[in-house]
């Protein structure tokens, strides 16, 4: 998979606003009837959604109304990184609005972050979305499709060109026969029959997509990107962290999802930081005529965000919060990343800031634990 590049990030957006738009078969409003439909399992668990709620047409809506207004971040991969790292020991977190980068947003990473939210049907997570919804903000996440996919995409390709009824009626009929497991005793005669077989697999497969809605021409988006799952996330004391709901596979490891959320909000509280830093560029030329095409009030800028060089300035004192005295120090010490519980007067509440790694005391004192040197042998 190539990554993806900050230039980019503006015309992916543009095309995902023009899908949110599209009331054909092609748009945003089927590809979620299909996939999603109207009550996918879990979606009532959350606050979210009630149970008369048709849930695959409210996020096509709301995404609608996001999508374009949203602010473009793209994250480094040296925060990316900084990011899931941080993420492991963040606690349970009171989400505040002025947390957020940006009220409504959309933010690329250089690279995955969590690699095992990848499924049989996407790549690992790389696009985050956000904005406010119901509840709170909902958070939805995105990733490209494998190219071992590559082949289910063609078939979905050619069955959109068929007409409906008579692929539900294949479905059906595919259904009934409960096709058995391909094996060496029962593989098809010829390429004919293999390729019928596959197709008939893949009906069967979304029979109930079928009765609902019809079949996306392509199966993928045209901005390439498999939305994966919806977050709402309320800005209350999370004690755990909010169920998604989503339309995919689930990941084969639990904790991605948990991994992922905590990640996204450990990046939205280093963007708050001084150790960040943002830069503005903008789409290529021939982007930025593309997507003026498509919508001339879309921005075609977005944010690179980046970590400051560090400087490691060992301090001399360290002073003793409960009695405003210093203390004197004789050694020096490495103090690991880790994160701090700051007071804000502003919101009378705390908000975690990250404090990175550097070397404490005296500069004039000596290591503790010593001069450490690495040999490298063949």
């Amino acid at each position: 998979m190539i990554g993806l590049t900050a230039r980019e990030v503006p015309e992916i957006r543009a095309t995902m606003t023009e899908w949110t738009r599209d009331p054909g078969k092609d748009g945003a409003g089927n590809w979620f009837r299909f996939f999603l439909g109207p009550s996918p399992e879990g979606a009532t668990d959350s606050r979210a959604f009630d149970r008369v709620d048709d849930v695959g047409a409210t996020i096509a809506r709301t995404l609608a109304a996001q999508l374009p207004a949203a602010e473009l971040f793209y994250v480094s991969a040296d925060m990316t990184n900084l990011a899931r790292h941080a993420a492991d020991t963040l606690t349970d977190y009171r989400l505040h609005p002025e947390d957020l980068p940006a009220p409504v947003g959309i933010m690329a990473y250089e690279h995955p972050p969590v690699e095992e939210t990848a499924t049989p049907r996407h790549d690992p997570v790389s696009i985050v979305s956000w904005g406010p919804g119901r509840g709170g903000l909902w958070v939805n996440t995105w990733a490209t499709y494998p190219a071992s996919n590559q082949t289910i995409l063609r078939i979905g390709r050619a069955l959109a060109r068929a007409p409906h009824h008579e692929m539900l009626a294949r479905a059906r009929d595919a259904v009934t026969r409960k096709l058995p497991d391909p094996t060496p005793e029962n593989k098809p005669a010829d390429v004919s029959e293999a390729a019928d077989e596959i197709v008939d697999r893949v009906l069967s497969q979304f029979l109930d997509s079928l009765e609902r809605a019809p079949i996306p021409p392509s199966f993928t988006p045209p901005h390439g990107y498999e939305w994966c799952s919806l977050t709402p996330m309320e800005f209350t004391e999370m004690e755990g962290w909010p169920g998604p709901v989503s339309g995919s596979t689930p990941s084969p490891h639990e904790d991605a999802g948990i991994a992922l959320q905590r990640t996204i909000l450990a990046t939205w509280l280093l963007m708050g930081q001084t150790l960040a830093r943002s830069e503005r560029m903008n789409a290529p030329r021939p982007a930025r005529r593309r997507i003026e095409r498509l919508d001339r009030n879309l921005d075609p800028s977005v944010r690179y965000i980046d970590l400051r060089r560090a400087r490691t300035e060992p301090s001399e004192r360290s002073g003793d919060d409960s009695t405003g005295r210093t203390r004197n120090y004789r050694h020096r010490w490495i103090v690991r990343g880790h994160w701090r519980n700051q007071y804000y007067p502003s919101r009378d509440d705390h908000r975690p800031i990250w404090i990175a790694p550097h070397l404490a005391g005296p500069d004039d004192k000596p290591l503790i634990g010593g001069e450490r040197v690495n040999v490298l042998r063949r």
